[in-house]
């Protein structure tokens, strides 16, 4: 493992055309190779809807992974049969898949909850899925990595087993509108001691921060209580930083949250909790709400 790693982040806009994000992967490569980057990182989805994992598009992102010789995440849609997965590839710096991980808590429903999943949704699809069933870790020869996919980081748990399962730079790539939250990112990092990533497709503020801001040196002035850097606007865009790995790995052994946790209390974490039932005089907004408590999947 090395002291530093250079890590850049792509916001790219499907526009509903996988062969045309494709297309201008390349541009972003480049720019990667020219700040001397291990580690391009690409949004969720943009590689295709319904693709199997040997499909051309994912070819030749691995054509182009393996010319630059830098590993490489993106997103897509892989199927299985009549089933899909929402998935994240990590290729090597020699263009071969190293693995993947599957997102396992869908988005689905409508607003303003997103939820429950038997709703008229487009996005129900993803409940009907294959979900991953682990939180991975994957050891590339400059740190131990980890991926969390949209929805997923709006789990603090999610934060928490990538981290303690090693993962030292969190990579959580978004396929929505609107704005990466700057406040989730900032929390993991503090809490779980690792950097975070954050890219999106068709929105903004892709960017980067670690536990109380350290660790992480780019070009630019840095906002309180925002990523940095960060991408600002909407659009094609990439940002680049480098990772101070030997301060990580220190403020990681001296991780507060680490040393004085109490297990002993946290045992509700992974019990079946019916919050619910507390508010019986609140009805539910969906009729089918009440079938649907406490499950991801459908």
């Amino acid at each position: 493992m090395r002291d530093e790693a250079k890590v850049t982040l792509v916001q790219l806009t499907d526009y509903g055309d996988a062969d045309s994000v494709i297309a201008r992967m390349p541009h972003f490569f480049q720019q990667a190779a020219d700040y001397g980057s291990d580690l391009i990182v690409f949004p969720e989805y943009v590689l295709g809807d319904r693709i199997p994992i040997d499909h051309e598009r994912v070819l030749k992102f691995r054509e182009l992974t393996a010319s630059h010789a830098m590993y490489a995440i993106s997103g897509l849609v892989e199927s299985h049969g009549t089933k899909r997965a929402t998935t994240a590839i990590v290729v090597d710096r020699a263009g071969d898949v190293l693995g993947r991980y599957l997102k396992s808590h869908p988005a689905s429903g409508d607003p303003p909850y997103f939820w429950p999943p038997a709703s008229t949704s487009a996005s129900t699809a993803e409940a009907t899925g294959i979900l991953g069933n682990q939180f991975k870790v994957f050891h590339l020869d400059f740190g131990p990595i980890g991926i969390l996919q949209c929805y997923d980081g709006y789990f603090p748990e999610a934060w928490g087993c990538t981290s303690y399962a090693g993962a030292e730079l969190i990579l959580w790539i978004n396929g929505r509108d609107g704005q990466v939250e700057d406040a989730y990112c900032m929390f993991a990092a503090d809490a779980y001691g690792c950097v975070i990533g954050a890219n999106i497709t068709n929105g903004s503020n892709t960017g980067f921060t670690g536990p109380r801001g350290s660790c992480v040196t780019a070009v630019g002035d840095p906002e309180p209580r925002r990523l940095f850097p960060r991408i600002a606007e909407r659009g094609d865009a990439c940002v680049h930083a480098t990772i101070n790995l030997h301060e990580l790995r220190k403020q990681r052994k001296h991780l507060r949250q680490m040393h004085q946790r109490r297990p002993d209390m946290y045992g509700l974490l992974t019990q079946d909790v019916k919050m619910w039932q507390d508010y019986p005089d609140i009805p539910w907004v969906h009729e089918e709400c009440e079938s649907l408590t406490n499950k991801a999947q459908l």
